[in-house]
């Protein structure tokens, strides 16, 4: 007979989770977009504002879709590490 363990992270974190990666997604997308135009614009040895700013808003987003999945991720250590910790007593049968 195996105890019944709770899961480490909710079911509502499952949209967290979703979140997070789209993020990610939505970041490294940009961040290709900037490669792109910084190779469009490097004959003209000049880079316009709006291309600093793509690449700016990628890295940006990139750290914070990984720092969401950390904490998400940190999180879910936490409770299984205190869920090992607890001890469940059971009585002696008679």
């Amino acid at each position: 007979m195996s105890a019944a363990r709770s899961k480490p992270l909710p079911d509502g974190f499952k949209s967290w989770i979703i979140a997070s990666v789209s993020v990610l997604l939505f970041s490294l997308m940009l961040l290709l977009g900037d490669i792109v135009a910084a190779f469009a614009y490097f004959s003209e040895k000049t880079n316009p504002l709006w291309v600093t700013l793509l690449g700016v808003t990628g890295a940006f987003g990139v750290a914070l879709g990984f720092a969401g999945l950390f904490v998400l991720l940190a999180f879910a250590g936490w409770r299984s590490y205190s869920e090992s910790k607890r001890v469940q007593i059971i009585p002696p049968a008679r």
